[in-house]
């Protein structure tokens, strides 16, 4: 009785330290611009929007966000689990372009428009992402995921 006692318990600390191992372990896993590398679907304020992100490197990316007809290039750089993404300059107009805001009413007063802020990307644990932007109604946050591959037969 005594001997299968213990071996209960040597059993029990044996699984508790292999799960402490495993969490560890993912938690130590070194985020990288492939893990954003897709499609993304995301949904900012009931709209659906396209967030097609390529790494360049460990730490710096393109993307492109494609809503209501209109593409926008962006340029990133990854820090944690986090991308920082700004709007990159067009030879056409000589200006960065800013993604466009899904929600109506200007939040800025005379002709200047407000700065343009980072669209901020941030990936979850379980796969998905999740992040803010700024929308002529004020900053929203939105979650995404990223679009499947259809298996070929």
């Amino acid at each position: 009785m005594e001997a299968s006692r213990k071996m209960l318990k040597s059993l029990s600390f044996a699984v508790l330290f292999t799960a402490v191992a495993v969490t560890a372990s993912a938690q130590d896993k070194k985020i990288t611009t492939a893990d954003f590398a897709g499609t993304w679907n995301i949904e900012v304020m009931s709209h659906q929007i396209a967030l097609v992100i390529e790494p360049v490197d460990a730490t710096k990316v393109t993307a492109t966000m494609m809503m209501m007809g209109r593409d926008t290039l962006l340029k990133g750089e990854l820090t944690d689990r986090t991308l920082t993404l700004s709007g990159v300059k067009t030879e056409t107009s000589g200006a960065a372009q800013h993604a466009p805001a899904p929600a109506s009413g200007a939040q800025h007063v005379g002709n200047t428009p407000p700065s343009p802020r980072p669209i901020i990307v941030k990936l979850l644990e379980d796969g998905t992402i999740e992040g803010e932007m700024m929308t002529t109604g004020g900053p929203a946050k939105w979650i995404g995921e990223k679009l499947r591959t259809k298996k070929k037969s």
